[in-house]
């Protein structure tokens, strides 16, 4: 299942505080090194939406113990677990959830300025970018990719799709235009996106 968060500028100091303490405290510690409100939001409503689904599909109280691999991604201790990923942008926040490795990406419409086309696409899609959104839909789908897999922004990202055929990648548009999700696995599932806001996030969870 894919959850998505659209209510990031609306989401009060208040409710923060409120959800806070629902974050494992490694997490909680991790979240409050941010100086800045905005991103102090962004990280603990991922995390939210992760307990909030671990809650919907799996009856679990609390977020497992979770590590991370050498290059920073993080997965749940323990076997069979599920895996998870998130990403924010905007006043998007995402959380993949899912019982195989998943790579989830949200990008949020930005100008595709020609360093940036040149720097993420390949000759073949520098051709097929003819607007912002057509570039926000590739950039969003290699990050997935590039999450899934672990490289991230590496030298081969530009490559990152022809590199990895064995991976199917699907971009969903945000509402009114605003953007795309982008979300990778290995066995091409198709997952539903909920969409869930501040009240029924923390409704759920307190």
């Amino acid at each position: 299942m894919i959850y998505l968060f659209e209510e990031l500028d609306i989401f009060s100091q208040e409710q923060l505080e409120r959800g806070l303490p629902l974050l494992p405290p490694k997490r909680r510690e991790y979240v409050l090194r941010f100086k800045q409100a905005a991103d102090q939001k962004q990280s603990a409503v991922g995390w939210l939406l992760l307990a909030y689904g671990m809650r919907q599909e799996y009856g679990t109280k609390k977020i497992p113990d979770f590590q991370k691999t050498a290059s920073g991604k993080p997965f749940f201790a323990g076997k069979n677990m599920p895996f998870f990923n998130l990403s924010h942008s905007g006043s998007f926040v995402g959380c993949g959830l899912h019982r195989e490795e998943i790579g989830l990406d949200i990008q949020k419409l930005t100008p595709a300025k020609p360093f940036l086309v040149q720097r993420v696409c390949t000759d073949e899609e520098q051709a097929s970018v003819k607007s912002d959104l057509n570039f926000c839909r590739i950039w969003a789908m290699k990050e997935s990719v590039g999450k899934l897999t672990g490289e991230g922004i590496t030298s081969s990202f530009r490559d990152i799709l022809v590199l990895h055929p064995e991976i199917h990648t699907r971009a969903i548009p945000l509402e009114n235009g605003a953007g795309f999700l982008a979300y990778s696995t290995y066995s091409g599932q198709e997952l539903p996106v909920m969409k869930v806001s501040a009240k029924q996030l923390l409704a759920e969870l307190s």
